[in-house]
């Protein structure tokens, strides 16, 4: 079980609940009408699912993040969005929210994503961000940008500043002030739980789409997932967990928190061999995954994405999405702690 990380998000849940009554009491004070979010639709579509995942399907409740809440007069940061999808928003959220502490503007620069980059140019990505997100940050084109490159106000901030101390990471269990958005003594899990929730923003077809194939596994009633990264990370000298050390971590917990009885198990996985070997060990189980529904997916190597057809960056990025709203959603996941996949979905 050395290598194996367990990763519990039972408690998940009450932090959610606290970040978000926590936020709407401050969110009355510190935002304007304007700005508080307006639904295209009278309701919200509905999925059969558990409430942790069921949250990620729907609007947020809370109101995106306001990116001239800034000094317009001051430094502007430049922030890189760059390497794999969740180290590059692990990044990102660490550099906003560094941005919001200094009263600093920012816009993000895609210059150097290595998600963009295809060998045929037709299929090359313009924007990884656009394609999938809401907008992050001012854009480039905004009159206060402009007006900041003219006037050389831009710093080209880097992922070193939000990383190399610890405090910078804002590691569990310290306290932050942050005037300009009206959060004091603001715990850190909860701090980049609400402004995860706040910039993190699917696009809605995205979204509901990611939504629909999760609701098509039946997992309305509470469920355990597994998260499972091979691929490229041989390469880095990592000892993959075998497929039975999730299976005895998972008889352990199904006691612990299922009161014995054995739960649908959804299966995030890079490599899809890994499903097949999770049902021989144990045929009476029942695993579900994307898996059954995406082909081709034998371990994920960020060097051959350069080979991709747009149609497949988006099969990669539905199935990618799917998983992580899955683990989100699960009462209690398995996951590996060489990929920022687990710690983000955490």
């Amino acid at each position: 079980m050395g290598r194996l990380k367990v990763i519990a998000v039972l408690a998940l849940l009450m932090v959610s609940i606290f970040a978000a009554a926590t936020f709407r009491t401050m969110s009355k004070k510190s935002e304007s009408a304007p700005l508080r979010r307006k639904l295209l639709a009278d309701e919200p579509k509905s999925y059969e699912l558990p409430p942790e995942a069921l949250r990620w399907c729907r609007p947020s409740e809370q109101n995106p993040l306001n990116y001239r809440s800034c000094d317009k007069n001051g430094k502007f940061n430049k922030i890189p969005f760059m390497a794999g999808l969740t180290n590059g928003l692990k990044m990102l959220l660490l550099m906003v929210i560094e941005s919001y502490e200094r009263n600093e503007c920012f816009f993000v620069s895609e210059e150097h994503n290595h998600l963009l980059i295809r060998e045929d140019k037709s299929q090359q990505l313009s924007t990884f961000i656009g394609r999938y997100f809401e907008h992050i940050g001012l854009s480039k084109h905004d009159s206060w940008v402009k007006l900041a490159v003219e006037e050389d106000r831009v710093q080209d901030m880097q992922w070193e500043e939000v990383w190399n101390k610890m405090e910078k990471r804002r590691i569990h269990g310290d306290l932050h002030n942050i005037t300009s958005l009206s959060y004091h003594n603001l715990e850190s899990t909860i701090l980049k739980k609400v402004m995860l929730d706040r910039m993190w923003r699917l696009q809605p077809h995205v979204r509901d789409g990611a939504c629909q194939s999760l609701e098509s596994h039946g997992l309305k009633d509470e469920y355990m997932a597994f998260s499972v990264r091979r691929g490229d990370k041989g390469t880095e000298g990592f000892n993959f967990t075998k497929p039975e050390e999730y299976i005895e971590a998972a008889e352990q917990k199904v006691i612990e928190h299922f009161g014995g009885v054995v739960p649908k198990i959804f299966v995030a996985a890079d490599d899809c061999e890994s499903l097949k070997e999770f049902r021989a060990l144990r045929p009476d189980w029942v695993f579900e995954s994307e898996c059954d529904q995406s082909a081709g997916h034998n371990g994920f190597i960020l060097a051959e994405m350069k080979q991709w057809t747009l149609e497949e960056t988006d099969e990669h990025y539905r199935k990618f999405f799917v998983e992580l709203i899955g683990l989100a959603g699960a009462k209690f996941y398995i996951g590996v702690a060489y990929t920022n996949v687990a710690w983000w979905a955490a």
